[in-house]
């Protein structure tokens, strides 16, 4: 039950974002929100685009790769870049945050690690920098993949 509330709330952040940067709120775009505040799995453009003509057949994928840069242009997004592979987009959790990609199935997930807000201030600490930008990024091959079901 508590999934669905932040879903939905995080659906109406984002559609109130857009509108107060002055963007309408098209029923394609509702739908690309609808998806991005529900979806786990970071979809790339492709995926997104293939869940709206579900509901909205006569939407085109320039509505949306124009959508997900008008969401990342206002931090209602994460876009994920990964070498040969298409982007991936988080619109559950829009800020910078580790993730880790299984090679062969190509599912990235979120981590949850208190060590890493521990490492930004450590970094600034040593450096007297002001850090912008930190990513953590790792590559593994998930317990499905490998045959473990017990994630060890």
């Amino acid at each position: 039950m508590r999934e669905r509330k932040k879903s939905i709330n995080r659906f109406e952040q984002m559609s109130n974002k857009l509108k107060e940067a002055g963007y309408k709120l098209t029923p394609q775009r509702m739908i690309i929100l609808k998806i991005l505040s529900e979806r786990k799995d970071h979809p790339n453009p492709d995926a997104i685009y293939s869940a709206v003509i579900k509901q909205l057949p006569t939407t085109s994928p320039a509505t949306v790769y124009k959508t997900l840069v008008l969401l990342k242009k206002i931090n209602e997004v994460f876009e994920i870049s990964y070498s040969n592979e298409s982007n991936r987009y988080d619109g559950v959790n829009p800020i910078q945050h580790p993730h880790i990609f299984c090679t062969k199935c190509k599912k990235f997930s979120d981590l949850d690690l208190l060590a890493y807000n521990k490492l930004l201030e450590e970094i600034e600490l040593q450096t007297g920098y002001k850090v912008k930008n930190m990513s953590l990024f790792i590559e593994g091959i998930c317990p499905d993949c490998d045959g473990r079901t017990d994630g060890n």
